[in-house]
């Protein structure tokens, strides 16, 4: 399951990143931002198919031939189905401009990939450091980072400055659909790297820590989804300007859509006719404003609730009587309430025996002729001897007992 999530994440990356191109370059010719096509973002969102497929190409086959093979029908599909795409679009011109940059977009994930699978054979090889200036190739259709939230910025910034609404909305809904990616990616990566770093000595299994990573992955997306709203409630009150003018009338001409070659009568507006018979319509009520944002703040908030119930849920889940593993988890008490129970020393005037009677004594006179502890590879008679007690007939007797105490059978 993290495995997918990171794949997934990594094909949302590269698709969100690359089909915004397309409304952008448009944008810097069109003339008014209605000839800009409105579904056109939701269109350019296809380059994911060949993203997945040329990703799942690149890991499965073994040679060159079958990824070769497998790159030809993705690229020939891609191509059919933006032919097809391309056939509502507004103009000739536009439907072959998306055509053509859509084939050259997915071949270059055709061709990132292949790189990437061959940077990655080479390093392999490389493992033993046979060559230390080789470097591991970097491809930017993979990870998702945070970084990358400038290159949205930055569209939206140009698209701001070139009267452009449909390329805003979509610079918007990217970066906003890019940071849950990054979260959820970064959520995974990290959480794995962690019980990699800690394996040995993190005794928490791993069930748990995903539950505390997930806790904070949660209100992370509230804080998030808080920061969002004014974005979200201002979209149709932008401030829209066009650099363009600032160096003069550009006269651009685009080719008339197919349909204004009907020669037929033009038709009359009902609307027109309704305007003229009842009136220019009233403004909506300023109580009804009111009240649809007053809703929409009341959902937002059972949202939020909902979201830190299941916040909460997830954190009391910690303290489960069985763990992952099907050990028994003890609950903690409070010392003050339920003390824990103190450890009953042994009684000291318990009757030794013989053998503990003689290793007692032989201890205590060692310590009386020794200062320096005895390391744990010397004899009894290195012992002695470095006590300066060797020769003495008490201490022989003393090391006939202790070597029959600790080594003999007989007592």
């Amino acid at each position: 399951m993290r495995k997918l999530i990171r794949k997934s994440a990594g094909w949302i990356h590269a698709s969100l990143m690359i089909a915004v191109i397309i409304p952008l370059f448009y944008s810097m010719g069109a003339e008014s931002a209605g000839m800009l096509e409105q579904h056109l973002y939701a269109k350019c969102l296809v380059i994911v198919l060949p993203i997945a497929t040329s990703d799942f190409a690149a890991e499965k086959c073994k040679n060159f031939l079958s990824y070769l093979l497998i790159s030809i029908i993705i690229f020939a599909t891609t191509g059919i189905l933006s032919w097809c795409i391309s056939a509502s679009l507004n103009t000739n011109m536009m439907s072959w401009a998306y055509m053509i940059i859509i084939l050259c977009e997915t071949l270059f994930v055709i061709i990132d990939r292949f790189v990437e699978r061959v940077s990655k054979y080479k390093e392999i090889k490389l493992s033993q450091g046979e060559n230390p200036d080789w470097h591991p190739y970097r491809t930017i259709l993979r990870e998702p980072t945070f970084i990358f939230l400038s290159y949205f910025v930055v569209i939206y910034t140009i698209a701001l400055n070139l009267n452009s609404p449909s390329v805003c909305n979509a610079a918007l809904f990217s970066a906003i659909v890019y940071t849950l990616t990054t979260l959820l990616y970064q959520y995974v990566c990290e959480t794995e790297n962690y019980l990699s770093l800690n394996k040995r000595t993190c005794n928490l299994p791993s069930r748990r820590i995903y539950g505390i990573g997930g806790g904070m992955l949660a209100i992370f997306l509230m804080l998030f989804m808080l920061v969002l709203l004014p974005s979200l409630f201002t979209v149709n009150s932008r401030h829209y300007r066009d650099l363009r003018n600032w160096f003069g009338d550009m006269d651009t001409n685009f080719p008339n859509p197919e349909d204004e070659n009907i020669t037929e009568d033009p038709v009359e507006d009902p609307m027109a006719a309704l305007i003229a018979e009842y009136g220019e319509p009233k403004p909506t009520p300023q109580w009804l404003v009111y009240l649809t944002y007053a809703l929409q703040v009341i959902v937002f908030l059972l949202l939020a609730l909902l979201l830190l119930k299941k916040i909460f849920t997830a954190f009391r889940d910690f303290r489960e009587a069985i763990d992952e593993n099907g050990d028994v988890v003890e609950e903690l008490h409070d010392t003050k309430e339920a003390p824990l129970p103190m450890k009953k020393s042994a009684p000291v005037n318990r009757r030794l025996s013989e053998r503990e009677r003689i290793r007692k004594v032989y201890r205590k006179t060692i310590r009386r002729y020794r200062k320096e502890r005895p390391a744990i590879y010397e004899s009894p008679s290195e012992i002695e001897v470095r006590a300066g007690i060797a020769n003495r007939e008490d201490c022989m007797k003393l090391h006939d007992d202790y070597e029959l105490a600790r080594y003999g059978h007989e007592l």
